[in-house]
């Protein structure tokens, strides 16, 4: 559905802009494809010979895990259910201690190149490694078509060219500079993408609180219209969005996702020291603690902007998620180059989100999937061709599921299930092996497996009665009074009471679920089966509160031993003494 006739939104001023942004990645990649170092070495190619700068990698983080959904979705929930959602800062906050201090050291100390190899380490079996590898890829497969197809779904309504010829266009900008320049054109390219996405943000924010008479107008519109909620108090799991599920849930989410997901572990282990790592991973919560309060603002902005016509209601936009382009269409009326501006900022975070996949699975394809099961190891130059190769093949599937997209009407669905069960259980299977000491692989495996099976379950079951409508979470009332022509109030869908309560599962507690499936069935699998021999696990492979008590445990057996030792020979001592007098 077209919000407005596209020769009056997009002026050659805004094409020149979205150019740009896919013409500077275009030349990163190739000046370090075709005239830095080349990429002689997979090593080099995917960790960038852990020699890169702490910023630049920090940098990276943000905009690999801030999107275009992150930029259109975010508002727009807010828009339609609230500020709940906000208090999700509260576990970032907290996500980015848990990682510096219980994660990262952990691969830093192993030294490591994926965080699958670590699985390999830890439980000394390929089985673990490789399903937790599997399901990475599968994931990334599956996510970055959706990465690609939010943005391309946002231009094709404000360009009015098919989705399908702009999805080939930033695919193929993407992979090529992807391939060429590695880990290093993928980190300075998110550098410059992120300072497009986010100035765009600020633009918006201001104009749009300027269009509405100014920020008191905003806070209040928004308190009025019931949209300034922070302290849902609510603890039932099955609460869309609650102040325990976003801080709890949130937590576990975020963490799960970049404490052992490879495309976070990848840039970490980029960088020389286990303090570069760290504080790669503080400028990252605080990065994108500011995209989020950012993105909140401008959602409580539109409230105000449309608070006497709800545009969905009006069926000016088809989804909520077309709301923040008509938003931006509508403030930014007559400033030339300024809504270019805006979309740039969303494929930029889109290109940023796909070349950090693309380049994380191409290094997990190598490492995790293909090193493991050869007899003889390839050399560095050849890894570094595969993983070349690897990527370009990855970009072609990615790109024919994009397409396959528009087709597909719950394809979209799948792969946001993919996505949170898929954090669980990766999280879960890493937990389990750094948190207890007795797991052994048996039990990570299935603990993996279980944890696929009961989360998918829910998932799957969870979009089946969504699709079928059963399964609503209604939004917060609009006001249609000043819409044209005159509508009838809006009447909210309503949750069909025969659901199972499990379905109804929040979003945000996914990956606790999954997290909690694996510890609990591990370990008691790993029980069952004869747990890890403790004394022969290296203290590295566990998380440093951990590791500290098994350092002190082999410390004390070993000075037990010692005595028992010496006790030995003094009694062989003694005896022999004894012996001699008796013979005297």
């Amino acid at each position: 559905m077209q919000i407005l006739d596209p020769k009056a939104l997009f002026h050659w001023a805004d094409y020149l802009v979205l150019a740009l942004t896919l013409g500077i990645s275009l030349l990163v990649g190739l000046y370090y494809g075709c005239f830095g170092t080349k990429q002689k070495t997979d090593l080099e190619y995917l960790l960038a010979n852990r020699q890169m700068k702490t910023i630049p990698v920090a940098i990276s983080l943000i905009a690999g895990f801030i999107s275009g959904i992150t930029l259109l979705g975010t508002p727009a929930d807010i828009y339609s259910y609230g500020t709940q959602y906000f208090a999700i800062v509260i576990g970032i906050f907290f996500m980015a201690f848990a990682i510096s201090y219980l994660y990262i050291p952990v691969f830093v100390n192993l030294g490591v190149r994926s965080s699958f190899e670590y699985l390999n380490v830890r439980f000394n079996d390929n089985a673990v490694r490789t399903l937790s590898a599997v399901i990475f890829l599968l994931d990334a497969i599956l996510t970055i078509p959706l990465y690609v197809y939010v943005p391309c779904l946002a231009l094709e309504q404000v360009t009015g060219y098919p989705r399908n010829w702009i999805a080939l266009i930033v695919m193929i900008v993407t992979v090529t500079y992807t391939t060429l320049g590695g880990l290093k054109a993928v980190i300075w390219t998110d550098a410059i993408q992120m300072v497009i996405f986010c100035l765009p943000l600020i633009i918006i924010a201001v104009l749009g609180t300027i269009a509405v008479g100014g920020w008191h107008v905003v806070w209040e519109e928004a308190a009025k219209g019931g949209r300034l909620e922070f302290f849902n108090m609510n603890p039932s799991p099955f609460e869309r969005t609650s102040f325990f599920a976003a801080i709890i849930g949130g937590f576990f989410h975020w963490t799960g996702y970049n404490a052992v997901n490879q495309t976070c572990v990848q840039r970490y282990l980029s960088v020389p020291t286990l303090r570069a790592a760290r504080t790669t991973a503080y400028i990252f919560m605080v990065g994108v603690i500011g995209i989020i309060t950012f993105c909140t603002y401008i959602g409580l902005v539109m409230f105000a902007y449309f608070r006497d016509c709800d545009p969905l209601a009006a069926h000016l936009v088809a989804t909520s998620d077309q709301i923040v382009p008509l938003f931006v269409m509508k403030v930014e009326e007559g400033l030339h180059g300024l809504p270019g501006l805006f979309m740039a900022g969303v494929l930029s975070a889109a290109l940023s989100s796909i070349s950090v996949a693309l380049n994380s699975s191409a290094g997990v394809v190598l490492d995790d999937l293909y090193r493991p099961f050869i007899k003889n190891d390839i050399s560095e130059l050849k890894g570094a061709i595969f993983a070349k190769v690897a990527c370009v093949i990855l970009g072609v599937l990615c790109t024919g599921l994009t397409m396959a997209m528009s087709g597909l009407q719950y394809m979209i669905q799948v792969a946001m299930t993919l996505m949170g069960i898929a954090a669980g259980t990766q999280f879960g299977i890493t937990s389990l092996g750094m948190f207890n000491p007795y797991a052994n692989w048996k039990g990570a495996l299935t603990g993996g497996i279980a944890s696929l099976v009961v989360m998918g379950w829910i998932s799957v079951g969870n979009e089946i009665m969504s699709i079928e409508g059963r399964l609503n979470y209604p939004a917060l009332p609009v006001n249609v009074s000043g819409c044209v022509p005159p509508l009838a109030p809006v009447v909210m869908p309503t949750m069909d009471p025969t659901v199972l309560p499990i379905y109804k599962l929040s979003f945000l507690y996914v990956a606790l679920c999954g997290w909690i499936i694996v510890m609990v069935v591990g370990s008691v699998v790993s029980l069952m089966t004869g747990s890890t021999d403790v004394d022969a696990l290296d203290s590295n492979t566990l998380t440093p509160p951990v590791a500290k008590w098994h350092r002190k445990r082999q410390a004390s057996r070993k000075a037990a031993s010692l005595s028992s030792e010496r006790l030995d020979r003094i009694s062989i001592s003694t005896l022999s003494v004894t012996g001699n007098y008796k013979q005297a």
